[in-house]
């Protein structure tokens, strides 16, 4: 297991350039993820792993004046980013971004409405305990949209295992991990598995029970 702040370091110098290899930013794809959430106007919504805050604007203008958008990340300068987004935007009224540990947040059983990981879980050190702390802070039923990339059904050809090496060393990512897997033994219930065509992105969208 590659450690924490290892991987912190990396992505602190990564945030400078992040928005510009950020797997075609605020994509189709990631729209999707928010989309399947069918957030109502006073969610109360977690962002885990939001990096420079990419996708917050967009969940945040699915919420009404009450609603709101949280963004963590372990990388200061990736949040320095994401709050500098979210003034840029005017939308500080219902919407933040802070440093948290995805695998030991500062906030109680059962608080979140819905939860949105966007290539999260490959990239952390402790993708299991991250997932379970999830399962901890979101309300039962809540619905959780992961957007991530990995190993296609059947043989992996060669792009699969050059991206898989690519990924790894640009970002420690892990995109072997078998994300719903660990999604299945934790405190979640799978209730839609999309797979792009011509991608190795997948959305998973899940409940929690």
């Amino acid at each position: 297991m590659v450690r924490k702040e290892r991987v912190r370091k990396k992505y602190d110098r990564w945030s400078r350039f992040y928005d510009a290899f950020d797997l075609g930013g605020v994509n189709d794809q990631k729209k999707l993820a928010v989309d399947l959430l069918e957030l109502s106007q006073d969610s109360l919504v977690l962002d885990i792993g939001t990096g420079t805050g990419a996708i917050i604007p967009y969940l945040a203008s699915k919420l009404g004046k009450n609603g709101k958008v949280i963004g963590i990340d372990f990388s200061e300068q990736m949040i320095e980013r994401a709050n500098v987004r979210i003034k840029k935007q005017g939308i500080g009224s219902k919407a933040e971004a802070r440093v948290a540990d995805a695998t030991a947040m500062e906030y109680p059983d059962r608080h979140f409405d819905a939860a949105l990981a966007t290539f999260a879980f490959t990239s952390f050190p402790e993708p299991e305990k991250a997932i379970a702390e999830a399962a901890r802070v979101l309300k039962p039923g809540a619905r959780f949209s992961v957007l991530d990339t990995g190993k296609p059904p059947g043989k992996a050809g060669f792009r699969y295992r050059y991206l898989k090496a690519v990924m790894w060393r640009a970002g420690y990512t892990n995109i072997s991990l078998d994300v719903p897997g660990l999604l299945r033994k934790s405190s979640f219930k799978i209730i839609k598995l999309h797979r792009f065509s011509g991608s190795f992105a997948y959305i998973c969208l899940c409940e929690k029970t």
